[in-house]
């Protein structure tokens, strides 16, 4: 399970096999863990749905509106970590945030790389061509 991020108690990680949508596993110092589907429309992030994994205590609702901050602030940086993980197959390196900044997001890069998601996990149904009579 590679992690992505740290910040303060929290661990951000993905699964090795993952699924739509994009979404990130996050674990405490108490190994409470909930997982966090980033809802992306036309590649802007119009929601975070915060579900229970099996087998674990959730994370506090003070814990998971801390987490929601955070994916608000850095949900470009996890889509992008995403897709390099699980499309590009490249490694991840974890990174340690102290303190959520005011990021700037390309969202033109962002809108091209969850297109490209799109038709690799939702590829078109090939279409055929009516027959001449």
């Amino acid at each position: 399970m590679p992690q992505i991020f740290r910040y303060l108690k929290f661990i951000f990680s993905f699964l090795s096999n993952e699924h739509m949508p994009p979404h990130v596993h996050v674990s405490d110092e108490n190994d409470h863990q909930s997982i966090f589907d980033l809802i992306i429309t036309d590649g802007l992030l119009v929601d975070i749905k915060v579900r229970q994994k099996a087998g674990y205590k959730p994370l506090s609702e003070k814990s998971q509106g801390i987490v929601k901050t955070f994916v608000y602030a850095y949900y470009a940086q996890i889509v992008t970590k995403w897709f390099e993980y699980f499309v590009l197959r490249k490694s991840i390196k974890p990174e340690t945030i102290k303190k959520l900044e005011n990021l700037t997001i390309d969202t033109e890069k962002l809108v091209n790389e969850m297109q490209n998601l799109n038709k690799k996990f939702y590829p078109k149904p090939k279409q055929t061509k009516p027959k001449k009579k």
